[in-house]
């Protein structure tokens, strides 16, 4: 499941493939894939190690079961196709 939500984040030419990460968002935050609520800790301790800026990446139909609320000011939310749904912090350099 992963790799499908995966392969049409790529297709959709928002992102491109990472080494450390899932894949790179167009502003060059890290974007790890939470297809489920069950994926959904484990995402935002990825995140945690860049001290939580980058995008989680979900399918739109479940984006009833994630509350972006919840989610770290700093994170961002986007759907399969690459669509922003809640735009992350860009961290300080």
């Amino acid at each position: 499941m992963t790799e499908d939500i995966l392969n049409l984040l790529v297709k959709s030419g928002k992102v491109t493939v990472a080494e450390d990460w899932d894949a790179l968002y167009q502003d060059d935050l890290p974007v790890v894939v939470a297809p489920s609520t069950v994926e959904l800790a484990e995402a935002i301790e990825k995140l945690d190690e860049v001290g939580g800026y980058g995008y989680i990446a979900t399918w739109k139909k479940n984006l009833f079961s994630f509350n972006p609320k919840l989610l770290s000011k700093r994170c961002g939310l986007i759907d399969e196709n690459g669509n922003l749904l809640k735009a992350a912090r860009i961290p300080k350099k």
